[in-house]
């Protein structure tokens, strides 16, 4: 039995959560923090929405609250269970304008989620297991939860309310390519005045972004890795947001995420051909290497395999310079599967590719853990290409998996790859630098194939199991609770 620090009670407010509703990224790190968290006896407790596709076999009402929106009131009724596999308690908010995630206007769904959040912990925080200490709020989707609170606003410094001296805010940006833009008038809808929001003109009239608003009222910023911290204070996000991140620049702070050990490991994974550890990464990753060719129906030859994984997105994921580099290097004896959803015209253009080349090529368009697991165990190496990448789990899977990432020097790709250690990792966003990455990783392989061994099992001796990244946040809890 876990005894926790009664000092510190921590309530996640998220719109995903793996396990019982995941998107992306941010369901894994909902899921896997807290864990991660609890065992170093930090009472956390994370609160969602109760989207209909939610199935639990165990759930139960707590309580309703009243919740004042769009000159309506609405019933919210809040459900408990546990995160599935876990002992993290899930307090789920029940309302139709929450039952579906894309259906409707997100912005204004989020928004009168977070009010509902507030409203809970504001009249009845019993219902939430006891008034938090620090509400961690993550993303956009959540981000005004710290206005709502009645935190002040660190920009305009305006005086403390009593609810911002009792309740802490972190939050969490995991990617600041979305922001949560809406109308003014979301503002009514909230019964809140106009003047405390930072209004934007734009062509289509007054909006305002609801990421901004968290930045201006929360009490730490944090993010998800060190470098994506600094690049967010340069980085082109509109004058907005980037004057508010400067001015509280102070206050920002990364902390890279990391993997689950226990879901990703070749030791265990029941989707591979052959499992493998560290002892036997060469002739288990060979074995696998050729189930995977087999059942691609790609020729079993010993040439480098490449593999990617994840969104084919041209504004971050760096499929367009990929693209331009396979035109370079699929003639040189290389085999490349690319497996990941995206737009028609990348879909069409990767599909010639495959009709072009088809001993060395394999584009799969679809999202399929089977295979995406199988290609981190039969690929020699994993390109991520990415024109920004906030943290990035791919490369930390792949290299978990004794894969070779060959990445670009950003965000969480920087601060987790050293380049002629752990990966190879190229600088200018362009097919140039990236071919010429690819083609010093092949050389490697094809000339020095024990140094690449070496470089694969120095690989999977890299820690990026969620304990690290749990004790640097219960540091910043810590020490923002001291600060109170």
């Amino acid at each position: 039995m876990v005894v926790y620090d009664n000092y510190m009670r921590i309530l996640f407010v998220t719109s995903e959560v793996a396990g019982l509703y995941k998107l992306g990224g941010l369901g894994d790190v909902s899921r896997s923090l807290p864990v991660a968290l609890r065992r170093l006896r930090v009472d956390v407790r994370v609160v969602m929405p109760y989207y209909k596709k939610i199935q639990l076999s165990s759930v139960r009402c707590v309580g309703r609250i009243a919740v004042d929106f769009d000159g309506k009131r609405e019933l919210v009724f809040v459900f408990v269970s546990v995160i599935p596999e876990t002992s993290v308690p899930v307090y789920l908010l029940r309302h139709p304008k929450l039952d579906e995630y894309h259906e409707g206007e997100i912005v204004e769904k989020f928004a009168f989620f977070s009010s509902s959040v507030a409203r809970v912990i504001e009249y009845a925080p019993d219902t939430f297991g006891g008034r938090p200490d620090i509400v961690h709020c993550h993303d956009w989707h959540t981000a005004l939860v710290p206005l709502l609170l009645g935190e002040r606003n660190k920009l305009r410094r305006e005086k403390e309310t009593l609810e911002s001296i009792r309740t802490k805010t972190i939050i969490t940006i995991h990617n600041l390519l979305y922001q949560g833009t809406a109308p003014i008038t979301l503002a009514k809808k909230l019964h809140l005045p106009k003047s405390i929001f930072h209004i934007l003109q734009t062509k289509k009239g007054q909006t305002i972004k609801l990421f901004r608003e968290g930045i201006e009222h929360a009490d730490i910023i944090s993010t998800v890795s060190p470098t994506y911290a600094k690049e967010m204070l340069t980085g082109d996000y509109g004058q907005h947001i980037n004057d508010a991140l400067s001015r509280r620049k102070a206050d920002v702070l990364g902390i890279l995420n990391g993997i689950n050990g226990e879901i990703w490991d070749p030791v265990h994974d029941k989707f591979l051909s052959v499992r493998y550890g560290k002892n036997d990464v060469v002739s288990g990753k060979a074995a696998n290497k050729e189930y995977l060719q087999k059942t691609l129906v790609l020729p079993i030859t010993k040439i480098p395999l490449i593999g990617f994984v994840g969104r084919l997105e041209v504004r971050q994921k760096g499929i367009d310079i990929l693209i331009a580099a396979l035109e370079h290097l699929l003639p040189d004896g290389v085999q490349v599967i690319i497996l990941g959803t995206g737009p028609k015209k990348v879909k069409q253009t990767l599909a010639a590719f495959e009709t072009k080349y088809p001993e060395h090529f394999k584009f799969v368009p679809t999202f399929d853990e089977r295979l995406a697991r199988r290609i981190y165990a039969g690929a020699d190496m994993l390109v991520v290409p990415s024109k920004f990448e906030p943290c990035g789990l791919t490369q930390m899977i792949a290299m978990r998996y004794g894969t070779i990432p060959v990445v670009r020097k950003t965000g969480g790709l920087a601060d987790s790859v050293v380049d002629g250690k752990t990966g190879f990792v190229f600088e200018d966003y362009n097919e140039t630098a990236l071919l010429a990455k690819l083609k010093e990783a092949v050389t490697l392989w094809t000339s020095e194939p024990k140094k690449w061994s070496h470089m694969a099992l120095r690989c999977m001796r890299q820690d990026f199991s969620w304990t690290v990244s749990a004790k640097k946040y219960k540091k910043v809890y810590q020490r923002l609770l001291i600060n109170t």
